[in-house]
């Protein structure tokens, strides 16, 4: 399409229709030429504006309205004029600019150039708008699946103990921090009978859904006692880990997923507890001045290997100690190890500090030396801890 307000065209438009034959579209004025009917006919845009008296005027606000219309259109204009250098210069790079006295050879290349970008200018236009399109699919798909986790999540902590009984001198504290949405680990506390309680800590591996719906399998699975009519029969640690282990071998899971786990039965009469543990860091004894020890057995991971063994270890627990369990996600803050001649565990200052408190208080103190951690924001790892405390009687 050629603009002109006249009918006497400069010599390098002249030449360019004559050599070229390629077919135009003349209009005259500038309301025509932003026509849409008319834009959507042409490749490329020529204007030319011959100079009069008030020309320059008329260029300041007539090209941005031409502008406008190219943009919306994906056109790029050329403008012969001798007012073009200065007026077409802040036309939103729709219109460029060349002297009136421009070559035929040095015009032609420029149209032709926009005649050939101007199809990638399109297809570039509808991918973008097909990625505007499935962006907002995503964005809705991203908000359900972030729903349905949240949902996961309130169930999954559903699951869990609102409180802990209280039988004797034996109280319970925990704590629970999920890496995301929904937490391969799990905990409970629950009571048998009259003097009996058990506990476990379980860590299925990974974090997130597929962890979050084994940890639903092993609630299920973990039993404490085994009922036959009216009677029941408190089952050993050994005798637990084995039934849960044997229910994970059975489902036939993938290699890669398994569970790690330390399950105690406690005796609340005479304040102690036994405790088997599968591929689980080993548990925490804590005296009450404070001093620290693991208390080592061994135990491969469940829902490997079908005959494992967990052999069980009864620890007594005197007024003022603890018993720790806790998940791999805490080991950094809990233990260091250090090289002494040969490796052995070291516990880091900030646990020393917080076992010195009731088990209330030293979970407290843990979740503090946790936030104080670069990253705690966004933890790699689910962070689960559960303390057995046999507290001060009264004299």
């Amino acid at each position: 399409m050629v603009l002109s307000r006249t009918g006497q065209w400069p010599f390098a438009i002249h030449e360019l229709v004559e050599a070229r034959e390629i077919e135009t579209i003349r209009v005259r004025s500038y309301r025509e030429a932003c026509d849409p009917a008319m834009l959507s006919k042409v490749d490329a845009v020529l204007v030319y504006e011959p100079e009069d008296e008030g020309a320059e005027g008329r260029w300041s606000g007539e090209t941005d309205l031409l502008a406008d219309a190219l943009t919306s259109h994906r056109l790029v204009g050329v403008v012969l004029s001798p007012h073009a250098l200065d007026a077409a210069s802040g036309s939103k790079d729709a219109l460029i600019p060349v002297p009136a006295d421009v070559s035929p050879d040095e015009l032609w290349g420029r149209i032709d150039t926009i005649r050939q970008y101007r199809p990638l200018l399109i297809q570039m236009e509808q991918q973008v708008a097909s990625m505007q399109r499935l962006g907002k699919k995503l964005n809705q798909h991203f908000v359900e699946v972030d729903q349905e986790l949240r949902l996961a999540s309130r169930l999954q902590r559903d699951f869990l103990p609102r409180s802990f009984p209280e039988v004797g001198e034996i109280r319970f504290a925990a704590m629970y921090r999920p890496a995301t949405w929904v937490s391969g680990d799990v905990y409970d506390v629950r009571r048998l009978d009259e003097t009996h309680l058990n506990c476990y800590v379980a860590d299925a591996v990974g974090h997130g859904v597929a962890a979050g719906l084994l940890t639903m399998f092993i609630k299920q699975a973990l039993l404490g006692k085994r009922v036959d009519h009216s009677e029941y029969t408190l089952l050993s640690p050994s005798e637990v880990l084995a039934g849960l282990n044997a229910a994970l071998v059975e489902q036939d899971l993938p290699s890669y997923h398994f569970v790690t786990g330390c399950y105690c039965l406690v005796d609340a009469a005479h304040n102690e507890l036994s405790f088997a543990r599968g591929g689980h860091p080993h548990p925490i004894h804590v005296t009450a001045e404070g001093e620290c020890s693991e208390i080592h057995t061994i135990g491969g991971l469940l829902g490997v290997f079908g005959e494992e063994d967990f052999p069980a270890v009864t620890v007594p627990l005197k007024p003022g100690e603890k018993f720790v369990i806790y998940s791999d996600g805490l080991e950094d803050a809990i233990v260091t190890r250090r090289e002494h001649g040969q490796q052995r565990q070291v516990f880091t200052p900030g646990f020393l500090e917080a076992v010195r408190h009731p088990g209330p208080g030293m979970i407290e103190a843990i979740g503090r030396q946790l936030d104080r951690c670069e990253g705690s924001l966004a933890p790699t790892d689910d962070q689960t801890c559960l303390v057995v405390e046999r507290i001060r009687g009264t004299p």
